[in-house]
């Protein structure tokens, strides 16, 4: 009985000895794989160009006549559709899904608008023609992954001609030409690659009032007919694009 309650004892002494000598290792850290976050697709220079059609918001006579003569007849006209096209450059940068950019823009531009009035049997024709169109603009948009849908707008300038035909020597003929306005519209422009990208956009472009009088033409019974014209010129486009990125 005396050596069993000693080898209790000598048990109970001897195991958390054995059980201090024992030990054990934490297992490692699970390791945290450092990504460096993506570059935003958007940010960066690009130049391109642009190609479409341009058209006019109003083909109307818009002559307001006075004097006492009296007029015959009066028309107005101008292209359906015309060709615009040219080169862009700009920049853009990117916030998280925002894009805010600006751009530039030179065009070759075939638009024109006529109007005219018959009058003491003579027949009078003003033309109004640009072959210019520039704009300098801001944008703004929401990227999905590889497209981009965008607002704009900003500044436009144009080369505006205005041209008078069959004029009477006597009458007082000038015109006041505007070839400063704006441009406002949309587009999409979607990453093929992530230098080259595709798009297409829409501007309605107005280049504020543009003058055209006639004053003391030889009427119908020997009076006189003035003739004045101040309207908008104003015009819309719609062309595809394709740039390339410096990103």
């Amino acid at each position: 009985m005396n050596r069993f309650a000693l080898l209790l004892a000598s048990t109970a002494f001897v195991t958390p000895a054995l059980a201090a000598d024992v030990v054990y290792d934490e297992p490692p850290a699970p390791s945290v794989e450092m990504v460096a976050p993506a570059s935003p697709m958007w940010s960066g220079f690009y130049v391109g160009g642009q190609a479409g059609v341009a058209f006019n918001g109003d083909n109307s006579n818009n002559f307001d006549f006075g004097g006492a003569g009296v007029v015959d007849d009066a028309f107005g006209g101008g292209d359906d559709a015309g060709f615009i096209g040219g080169v862009h450059a700009g920049y853009d940068y990117q916030i998280n899904n925002f894009v805010i950019g600006a751009v530039v823009d030179a065009n070759y531009i075939d638009a024109e608008r006529n109007q005219g009035f018959t009058t003491g049997g003579a027949t009078y024709n003003t033309q109004q023609e640009i072959d210019f169109l520039g704009t300098a603009r801001l944008r703004a948009g929401v990227a999905f992954s590889n497209l981009l849908v965008y607002g704009t707008g900003g500044l436009a300038y144009a080369s505006l001609d205005t041209k008078h035909s069959d004029v009477p020597a006597g009458a007082d003929v000038h015109d006041d030409d505007n070839d400063f306005g704006y441009a406002v519209g949309g587009g999409i422009d979607y990453l093929v690659t992530p230098n080259i990208s595709i798009g297409a956009e829409y501007l309605y472009t107005n280049l504020g009032s543009n003058k055209v009088e006639f004053e003391d033409l030889p009427g119908t019974g020997g009076a006189t007919v003035d003739a004045r014209s101040d309207d908008d010129f104003d015009f819309h486009t719609v062309w595809a694009k394709a740039s390339y990125r410096f990103n």
